[in-house]
């Protein structure tokens, strides 16, 4: 009997590369939160500076999300992910070292610009490899960068004082103790390099000659509806996770509770990443599950605006549960698309779109709550986001894809 198991290495291969980065998915960002304090005393900044921290994330998504088309006609999948991974390693070392904030700053902008390439190439990744497996393998790299985001701001001051109790400075060895995940990531790509010179027709993306003409992404409805549905979801979740604490301490509640509010809510994102993608792949007719958590989106913020410590761990939980849409939205960007160019335009504009929007909600938030002294206006906002994620999700959710939408509309012109 021939043994036919060689075949299948390069999908093993492939799957440990997509876990294994997927751990660096956010780790660079919620790993330097509980060493703020640490940080300020040993480089002596303000508020002002960890503001500008806070925005590097999104608006680093949203410029490398723009730029994925770009880069993949140059690089095959895993090339882009290995030299991403690399360049993830670069940055968080980068930003430990000296003695003044610039290195901080701009080594945080190089490590989250190549974290946000792969948080945009990721789907196109598990299209290219898991072309029959996308909803379970989406599930897959969800729940590992979830369950990263979880344990990473919990070692974060463990590490810190283990590095001081060897007589380095805590917070630069805690935080730059990351790199290694990324590099041990770079690592499990090597092997998909060396395959990746030959001609690859499923792994590159075709160049212009090979897409539909006609209409942009931009320009169809499925398009237009995934951004909606993931840029809005991502400027209400962003803004929750910035002020959720403050919205309870202004309440009444101690510290430790509004802590454990905003940990309870990050929690309930570990469930939502499962059933997105299964419910995704399961089912054709998928908007009644995006509306209905639209729904108790809505319900949840409104409590939280209006009554927050009648019921904070119901309207926590209905509020945690709303964005069951991200995940969802994540999977679409494959489902939504008959090619790997359909695949990456769809990526690009959708997380691109969303992660500008994002940087818009925590700010509008806090002037909404300065100028008005309530929750209510910033909340208001909130559920007109999901609004529009409601009717985005009409479109992005219907049985069609965007490369016939172009032609179609193409042909029309």
């Amino acid at each position: 009997m021939v043994d036919h198991s060689w075949r299948q290495a390069p999908k093993l291969i492939a799957l440990a590369a997509i876990i294994l980065t997927s751990l660096n998915l956010r780790t660079a960002i919620v790993a330097l939160s509980p060493l703020v304090p640490r940080v300020q005393d040993d480089l002596g900044v303000g508020q002002s500076l960890i503001g500008v921290l806070g925005m590097i994330p999104t608006a680093m998504f949203a410029v490398s999300a723009f730029l994925l088309p770009t880069l993949m006609r140059r690089l095959t999948i895993a090339q882009l992910l290995f030299a991403a991974m690399i360049l993830t390693a670069v940055g968080q070392v980068w930003r430990v070292l000296g003695p003044s904030a610039f290195n901080l700053v701009a080594g945080s902008v190089c490590a989250l610009f190549a974290i946000g390439v792969t948080n945009a190439a990721m789907p196109v990744a598990v299209r290219s490899y898991f072309p029959n497996r996308v909803p379970t393998v989406s599930t897959t790299f969800l729940v590992t960068s979830q369950v990263a985001m979880g344990l990473a701001p919990l070692l974060a001051e463990p590490f810190a004082l283990a590095a001081e109790s060897v007589g380095l400075t805590g917070w630069r060895a805690s935080l730059g103790s990351w790199a290694l995940l990324a590099v041990v990531a770079a690592v499990a790509w090597l092997p998909l390099l060396a395959r990746s010179r030959r001609p690859e027709k499923t792994v590159r993306v075709p160049g212009d000659a090979d897409k539909p003409k006609g209409v942009a992404v931009w320009r169809t409805p499925a398009g237009v509806g995934l951004a909606f549905m993931f840029g809005c979801t991502s400027f209400v979740t962003y803004s929750i996770m910035a002020f959720l604490p403050q919205l309870f301490v202004e309440a009444g509640a101690s510290t430790q509770f509004a802590g454990t509010m905003l940990a309870y809510w990050s929690l309930l994102g570990l469930p939502l990443n499962v059933l997105g993608p299964w419910l995704v792949g399961r089912f054709t007719e998928v908007y009644p599950m995006a509306a209905a958590s639209c729904v108790i989106f809505i319900v949840g913020n409104i409590g939280l605006a209006t009554a927050p410590m009648a019921a904070p761990w119901l309207w926590v939980t209905l509020s945690g549960l709303g964005p069951l849409v991200f995940p969802m939205a994540l999977t679409l960007i494959n489902i939504r698309s008959r090619s790997m160019a359909g695949a990456a335009s769809l990526s690009s504009f959708a997380q691109g779109l969303g992660y500008t929007v994002a940087c818009v909600g925590p700010l509008l938030t806090g002037v909404l709550r300065e100028a008005t002294g309530s929750w209510v206006a910033a909340v208001a906002v909130w559920i007109a986001g999901t609004a529009v994620v409601l009717a985005g999700s009409f479109f992005a959710t219907r049985d069609v894809f965007v490369e016939d939408q172009i032609k179609s509309q193409g042909t029309a012109s």
